[in-house]
């Protein structure tokens, strides 16, 4: 099942991937939505506020290690493409992020860019977008 964030899944989602920012403000924005399987939070994705050359992005997408492999990641991306008909819906991801990048090739993405050495561990990270129809 599919839902938008409550502010009782946030210890859950914490577990999944830890984050220095307010995961609480995400979900008071109706930013954040979730994934359960039997009825836990198994992962979660997040767009972003600002949205990214003003067309809309998705921030954070973690999957919970127990329920990887499960095609969850792909569910929640379909549900934000949903969302974003008709538009240019970005995404980004750590260069090292093998999992991502086959998903994203799936799912049709085209990377867009790269900024090179832009994470603490200096990993390259690269972008991407699709025209959702």
């Amino acid at each position: 099942m599919i839902r938008a964030g409550v502010l009782s899944d946030v210890a859950a989602i914490e577990e999944i991937n830890p984050f220095s920012g307010s995961r609480e403000s995400e979900v008071d924005e109706g930013r954040l939505t979730v994934i359960l399987c039997s009825g836990s939070v198994a992962g979660f994705v997040v767009e972003s506020k600002k949205g990214l050359l003003g067309r809309p992005y998705i921030e954070y997408l973690a999957i919970a290690q127990k329920f990887r492999g499960k095609g969850l990641a792909l569910e929640l991306i379909k549900t934000i493409e949903l969302k974003h008909c008709g538009k240019r819906l970005f995404i980004s991801t750590e260069a090292s992020n093998s999992a991502m990048l086959s998903l994203l090739e799936r799912c049709g993405y085209i990377h867009s860019g790269t900024i090179s050495k832009a994470n603490l561990s200096g990993v390259d990270e690269l972008y991407f977008f699709k025209d959702i129809a």
